[in-house]
């Protein structure tokens, strides 16, 4: 799962064995070790509403985000690429976005994409 801050927007990114997960009604999560061992814990979780919320401890710093898990249910087997469609939902000022992750057309050094969706702007060869 990738997580992308910008602003007050929070978009997280899940890849095919992610997207099948939270389908099932399981949590997904990663974590980012800085160098002084703090650590950023980021979830999506499936439960009863949409809701964002976050919390320090003595290691670090956690973001979570729960969605409805019938509604994650139905998107983890649909095609559609957003939780909610192309927008996103709100949670108090925050706009958050949760994404079926694609290969990126221009392929990165040190970029992993073994368990992307086939992205449908490159053209079959």
């Amino acid at each position: 799962m990738k997580l992308r801050i910008r602003g007050n927007t929070l978009r997280l990114r899940l890849t095919r064995s992610e997207v099948d997960a939270i389908g099932r009604g399981d949590a997904v999560s990663e974590a980012t070790t800085f160098p002084d061992g703090t650590t950023l814990q980021y979830r999506l979780v499936p439960g009863a509403v949409r809701h964002a919320g976050q919390n320090a401890g003595d290691g670090g710093f956690a973001i979570t985000v729960e969605v409805p898990r019938d509604e994650a249910s139905r998107w983890a087997q649909s095609d559609e690429v957003g939780f909610s469609g192309e927008d996103a939902f709100e949670v108090g000022d925050l706009a958050v976005l949760i994404e079926k992750d694609f290969t990126c057309i221009t392929p990165r050094a040190g970029e992993e994409e073994l368990d992307t969706y086939p992205n449908p702007n490159i053209a079959a060869g």
